[in-house]
């Protein structure tokens, strides 16, 4: 009779871990860099201009993007980061940083050719030292940081249509530190 009653424990135990994680959204991967200081680096630009340094934007908003050719949900989320970057133009204090990671040139400017400039300036990563700083898992992922150089947040998988308005807008009204 006693093993009965651990078989319903055992059961009983695992069905409620199972309905607690329901709840979890799984492209939700936290990240211990919320409210850090962001890593700062200095990369070649994929167009070949002059290297994008992100201390540079220090007083801005800037969105890092980490994206590859390679990845299917970069091209889901492309037409949305053109969308973006007209908005960044259109402000001072906001700036998007796109970062091509684990990518060739080629293949990079051959993605960004084929589908649409973005607006906006493309560190080159090829050896993931940028991403690694970053903790980026896969592709793609976005993190905000404030005009104080603070991360105030991390995104995982393709932006999409509203992401602004209903995302960074709001954090934007909070401010940041300078």
């Amino acid at each position: 009779m006693g093993w009965k009653v651990s078989v319903v424990l055992v059961v009983t135990g695992i069905l409620i871990l199972f309905a607690l994680g329901l709840g979890n959204d799984p492209r939700v991967i936290p990240t211990p860099l919320i409210n850090r200081p962001a890593t700062d680096f200095t990369a070649p630009a994929l167009d070949g201009g002059e290297a994008i340094h992100l201390e540079a934007q220090r007083g801005r908003w800037v969105l890092l993007n980490f994206w590859g050719s390679w990845c299917g949900s970069c091209l889901q989320e492309h037409p949305y980061l053109i969308e973006l970057g007209k908005k960044a133009a259109a402000r001072s204090d906001f700036v998007i940083i796109g970062v091509d990671f684990r990518d060739t040139i080629e293949g990079g400017r051959a993605f960004l050719q084929r589908y649409g400039a973005t607006g906006y300036r493309h560190a080159f990563d090829p050896e993931q030292r940028i991403a690694i700083d970053w903790g980026v898992y896969g592709a793609p992922e976005s993190y905000l940081i404030d005009p104080g150089g603070r991360i105030r947040l991390k995104h995982t998988g393709p932006l999409y249509a509203g992401w602004f308005e209903q995302v960074a807008l709001p954090l934007f009204a909070q401010g940041g530190g300078s």
